[in-house]
């Protein structure tokens, strides 16, 4: 290649490079600012459709009262009842001991655990030999004194006919031997209160029982050598069975029974039904509230009641009611009350009821139930017959707020309140 071409290309060259620099930077600026003219594009796109797009319409109408359940309270003959729990334990329980030294030496057939027995009964006998001697003794001695104030009586009797006889007028004391006479009846009386006295020893050598029972526990048996005061059985009476049972203030106010109260012929206090589940099957007693403490329990605020169950080891019964036995127990009023009766999820925070008035609006009130259960409410006051009460939750409730009360089958009972009225001045905000 000679000069010339190489001076051509050269040339060539040159021209060439700054059209390549020029594209390069063009590249440069269109890769740069594609993001932007999309997003500004997407902007636009935007407004374009807001711009164009259907209006929504505006309600015209206000805002609609919150629906609510209501139930109707009715009222009805009734009588309350609680249900409480207790164990059971006899009313007289007592430590049969022995009261004269000796060896047992028989024993009843009944003189064991859960014999039965009735009053008086003997139970046991400790050798009399020593004691039957005694009496025999305190008999002779009696004989020697009653010789003695007859002997005594007849010297006193010759001694005033022989003072008559002188004539000298009232006699002395001491000349009818008064003085001997009075030491021979003391005599007489003392051998007697002997007699007596061994006559005792003799009949407390048998242990009797003092009431009619059962044994619990026996703890002496034949050849056993007790003393006075040895505790030879623990025997409880069968004649009553009690129940002692926790009774809050709010109960004993249900049940109308005052504290400190005590069972009367006038008023024989409320009735009882006792239950205990025994193998499966429901044995059941009855019996009555016949006293309450006079005091409360200044550590649990209780009031502890008594239920008694008379003759509770009857074979009327299905099953003895025995001590130790822990049961349920329905306490029932005393009188038959109307009573209006709610569901139980119309009772709010356990003493509020919301009440739908004619008009659709909320009236809260402060109630007291008297009696409440796992399905409805009992009330004396607060509440009347035919009215309705709000069964559903209802978020913040205001004295005076329109609802829509529907009742609990599903139908809307009225055309509620055009709107709701404002909240009065200081009135309370309660809430489910």
């Amino acid at each position: 290649m000679n000069k010339m071409d190489i001076n051509m290309t050269s040339q060539s060259a040159d021209e060439a490079e700054p059209k390549r620099g020029f594209v390069h930077v063009v590249g440069r600026l269109l890769a740069f600012a594609a993001p932007f003219v999309v997003i500004l594009g997407g902007i636009a796109l935007f407004a374009v459709m807001l711009a164009t797009g259907p209006k929504p319409e505006e309600k015209a109408d206000d805002a609609h009262p919150p629906a609510v359940q209501f139930a109707v309270a009715h009222a009805r003959p009734t009588t309350i009842a609680v249900s409480l729990q207790g164990e059971a334990r006899p009313r007289n329980e007592a430590s049969l001991a022995a009261q004269v030294t000796g060896r047992i030496v028989w024993a009843s057939p009944k003189f064991a655990d859960g014999g039965a027995f009735n009053e008086g009964e003997v139970m046991a006998r400790i050798d009399d030999a020593d004691y039957r001697l005694a009496v025999v003794r305190a008999r002779s001695q009696v004989a020697q004194a009653q010789e003695g104030v007859a002997r005594e009586e007849a010297e006193s009797e010759l001694a005033r006919q022989d003072w008559q006889a002188l004539g000298r007028g009232e006699p002395p004391p001491l000349a009818l031997r008064e003085p001997q006479l009075a030491q021979a009846r003391a005599a007489l009386a003392a051998a007697e209160a002997a007699l007596r006295s061994a006559e005792l020893d003799l009949a407390r050598a048998s242990i009797r029982a003092p009431f009619t029972g059962r044994v619990r526990e026996r703890r002496a048996n034949v050849g056993d050598y007790v003393g006075p005061g040895t505790t030879v059985a623990v025997m409880f009476a069968t004649e009553t069975m009690e129940i002692r049972i926790p009774l809050t203030d709010a109960e004993l106010t249900a049940m109308r029974v005052p504290l400190g109260f005590a069972a009367s012929t006038a008023n024989p206090g409320p009735a009882a039904h006792v239950s205990h589940m025994m193998g499966g099957r429901l044995v059941t007693w009855e019996g009555r509230l016949v006293r309450t403490d006079a005091a409360m329990d200044a550590r649990t605020r209780l009031v502890y009641g008594i239920i008694e169950v008379r003759d509770p080891f009857n074979a009327r019964n299905a099953a003895p009611l025995a001590p130790g036995m822990f049961v349920s127990v329905r306490l029932e009023g005393s009188a038959l009350e109307t009573l209006v009766a709610a569901p139980r999820s119309a009772l709010k925070r356990n003493e509020f009821v919301y009440v739908v008035l004619p008009d659709n609006t909320i009236e809260v009130r402060q109630v007291r139930a008297a009696q409440t259960t796992a399905d409805e409410v009992l009330f004396r006051e607060g509440l009347a017959d035919g009215e309705r009460v709000v069964v559903s939750v209802l978020t913040s409730p205001v004295p005076g707020m329109a609802v829509t009360p529907i009742d609990r089958e599903g139908g809307t009972a009225a055309t509620p309140a055009a709107a709701p009225p404002a909240q009065p001045q200081g009135s309370p905000d309660i809430r489910d």
